[in-house]
């Protein structure tokens, strides 16, 4: 279905659309960034001149033959997402009209949804259709694709609204790097363009999963409310469709009619060239730090968020500003003022050509950023100046490109497995929201959400480790996809996940496991015929007194109820259920398979004891915690941040108790030596569901502990 603005549009007088510069060139040089580049300063130019019959009908919001260009591209390059924007935009607009939204907001709106989603233009082929989950370089690509739409919607001169719009439903759709605190600071037609694209995303068939049917899709949104999505406008879209009815939806399908007419020769060759000057774009983010483009009046038209991130200055307070190189107080490294015949922009102007230099530029904050610069100047055939590029490097990443820091980040913070968050970024999130709850004890808490697939040990042992691997990839996949509230969804190891919810109790938690165990049991996993997979769930939510292992510690209970309940179930605990859980214990007993007790004579004398602990503790990473006469407690091994055990013993750490019992065995009660009773004691310190694991540790540690004493020849 067309969006109302494109219909009325379609009714115009057919036009050519938008004629880039030198289109064959630019087609016939693809490593030619200069050309490629003027390809959008003719767009910007365009933009700026186009027919004032159209401004009418778009209220000055977009060049009507720049709109069409850019949906001709977009339908060139992948009608699917061309049915999504319209989709999207149909969504959004009646949503709107239902809010009370009319005029030039509306059209502001309408254009906003028909074009949030073109920075996919660029996006290659195998990123962009790619079946399975993708990889760290390809996610991180195709996380640019919002900046990418910006750059081209900047240089097309759209209404700033329309770049807000946008600019706000990627940005806080990024979670925690967003700089939105919370869903209210968000600017209404983005609140309504993010609960719009959520939508149709849900009700539409993914390779993943069937279409949901609008009930559930609308029970997703209510449940996300007050922070992914705004509560009233979710209740507007409710009564909305109640009033209007709901889209409909038919499974893989994606309204069949919009591919009825097909582009032109022309048409084509157009939007070819528009998907190259994307794909150059990616090139740009990627490389670089920054990038911006001047036009022949030397008016700014582009300016990528690299620039914003840089130097601190905005896209809002730089475009159509005036450009001048003493706009940045441009000096030498050394801190020495340009002359005007140095300035990068002038020598371009002079010479024709491009130029490369290291300089300072002046920060939004006042301190000085050393920068590599080329100005390259845009000119057509013959030789007519479009404009100037402006490219820069961040001197201080000390000759890495920008794609080196990413992968050492990725490295650093995500699983290469499954792509999601490691145990590291975990540990770093969960601090964080800590923090924040200990600094605004009034704020909403956080819950977390552990995850561990049932049974996964057979699916490694009946179709191999392969097999396994593809199963906790789509699974990986299928949690990103259910959760929509800013999540941090993690793999700590082997098939166990934790996630954590902002801004949710633990009843909206719990509704959030309860729908991805669901979720779990319905995925259709091709390489296992005739089975399925179920997954057990543990929820827990911050309370005055926890820390991070308490809130932890409280899931993985939660987690073993579900498991020894029949798996396939979740379970929560608050503090006050899991404290009354340890009072109905009746205590650890010679049976406790996670208390391990033994004993043996010691060839020593009492005063001894200590004196030989000295070579344990130096040969076991042990620490004392308490030290008499009688007693001593020592911890052996480290626990982690999150204390769950791991595969070597520094990462299995137990508590050993070791009581000093009397002399034994010796007539001479003030001999120098005789035998001495030691009563030994260990239980796990952290998390440990596996007692024959903790019992192996346990006896290798009294094994070692025991030669320091008995391996001695008693004196005669």
């Amino acid at each position: 279905m067309l969006s109302e603005l494109e219909r009325t549009l379609g009714e115009r007088a057919p036009s050519n659309g938008l004629q880039l510069t030198d289109a064959s060139a630019l087609s016939s040089h693809p490593t030619d960034s200069s050309r490629v580049l003027l390809g959008l300063m003719a767009l910007a130019h365009k933009a700026r001149s186009g027919p004032a019959a159209d401004q009418e009908l778009l209220e000055g919001v977009i060049d009507s033959g720049v709109l069409r260009s850019l949906l001709s591209a977009l339908h060139f390059r992948d009608p699917g997402t061309l049915h999504h924007v319209r989709r999207t935009a149909n969504v959004a607009t009646s949503l709107a009209r239902f809010l009370g939204w009319e005029g030039r907001h509306l059209k502001i709106l309408e254009v906003a949804a028909l074009l949030h989603d073109m920075g996919k233009v660029g996006v290659p082929d195998n990123v962009l259709f790619k079946p399975t989950a993708l990889s760290p370089d390809e996610a991180e690509l195709m996380l640019l694709h919002g900046n990418i739409g910006l750059d081209v919607l900047q240089a097309c001169r759209v209404d700033p609204l329309v770049l807000e719009f946008i600019g706000s439903t990627h940005t806080y759709s990024e979670g925690a790097t967003s700089r939105f605190r919370n869903i209210n600071e968000v600017p209404m037609g983005a609140r309504i363009l993010t609960i719009a694209d959520a939508y149709d995303s849900l009700r539409t068939e993914q390779a993943y999963r069937p279409g949901k049917k609008h009930a559930e899709v609308m029970a997703i949104l209510g449940q996300n409310s007050g922070t992914q999505f705004d509560g009233n406008i979710v209740s507007a879209l409710g009564r909305c469709c109640q009033d209007h009815g709901p889209t409909d939806y038919e499974p893989g399908v994606s309204n069949p009619g919009l591919n009825a007419n097909g582009l032109g020769p022309l048409e084509a060759l157009e939007a070819s060239t528009l998907c190259h000057i994307f794909n150059h774009l990616y090139l740009l983010e990627s490389l670089y730090d920054g990038f911006y483009l001047i036009d022949s009046d030397m008016r700014v038209v582009v300016w990528n968020r690299g620039m914003d991130r840089l130097l601190g200055r905005s896209a809002t307070e730089m475009l159509n500003r005036t450009w001048t190189d003493r706009e940045l107080s441009f000096t030498d490294l050394k801190g020495k003022s340009l002359g005007e015949d140095e300035l990068p922009l002038q020598r371009v102007l002079t010479t024709g050509r491009s130029v490369t230099v290291s300089l300072s530029a002046r920060h939004a904050n006042g301190d000085s950023k050393e920068i590599e610069l080329q100005t390259v100047p845009l000119l057509d055939t013959e030789q007519r100046l479009y404009g100037v590029a402006g490219i820069v490097r961040d001197l201080a990443r000390a000759g890495r490109k920008p794609q080196d820091f990413r992968e050492l980040r990725n490295a650093a913070t995500r699983d290469p497995l499954t792509l999601l968050a490691n145990r590291g970024e975990l540990e770093t999130q969960l601090a964080v929201h800590l923090a924040d709850q200990l600094r605004s004890p009034q704020a909403n808490p956080f819950s977390v959400i552990f995850v561990d697939v049932d049974h996964f040990k057979s699916i490694n042992d009946n179709y191999g480790h392969s097999v396994g691997d593809k199963v906790l990839v789509d699974l990986a996949r299928l949690m990103q996809k259910e959760m929509y509230s800013g999540e941090v969804v993690a793999r700590y190891g082997g098939e166990e996940f934790v996630i954590l919810c902002p801004d949710a109790d633990l009843e909206t938690a719990f509704t959030r496991a309860e729908r991805l165990r669901i979720s779990v049991s319905k995925m259709k996993l091709a390489e296992m015929p005739g089975r399925g997979l179920t997954a057990s769930l543990g929820v827990s939510r911050y309370e005055e007194g926890d820390s991070v292992d308490s809130l932890l510690r409280r899931a993985d209970q939660a987690l073993y109820l579900s498991k020894h309940g029949g798996r396939n179930r979740t379970n929560s605990l608050t503090l006050a259920q899991a404290r009354g859980a340890r009072e109905n214990n009746d205590g650890p007993t010679d049976k406790d398979p996670l208390i391990f007790r033994a004993e043996f004579d010691a060839l020593v004398s009492n005063d001894m004891v200590i004196y030989k602990l000295g070579g344990f503790i130096t040969d076991n990473d042990t620490k004392l915690v308490k030290v008499t006469q009688t007693q001593v407690i020592m911890h052996v091994g480290r626990v982690s941040f999150i204390p769950y055990w791991g595969k070597d013993a520094a990462s299995q750490p137990v508590e050993l108790e070791l009581n000093i019992g009397k002399r034994v065995g010796g007539h001479n009660p003030n001999a120098a030596s005789c035998n001495t009773k030691l009563t030994v004691q260990m239980k796990p310190r952290g998390w440990i569901r596996q007692p024959e694991i903790f019992q192996e540790r346990a006896k290798q540690v009294f094994k070692d502990l025991r030669a320091f004493f008995v391996a001695e020849t008693p004196l005669t």
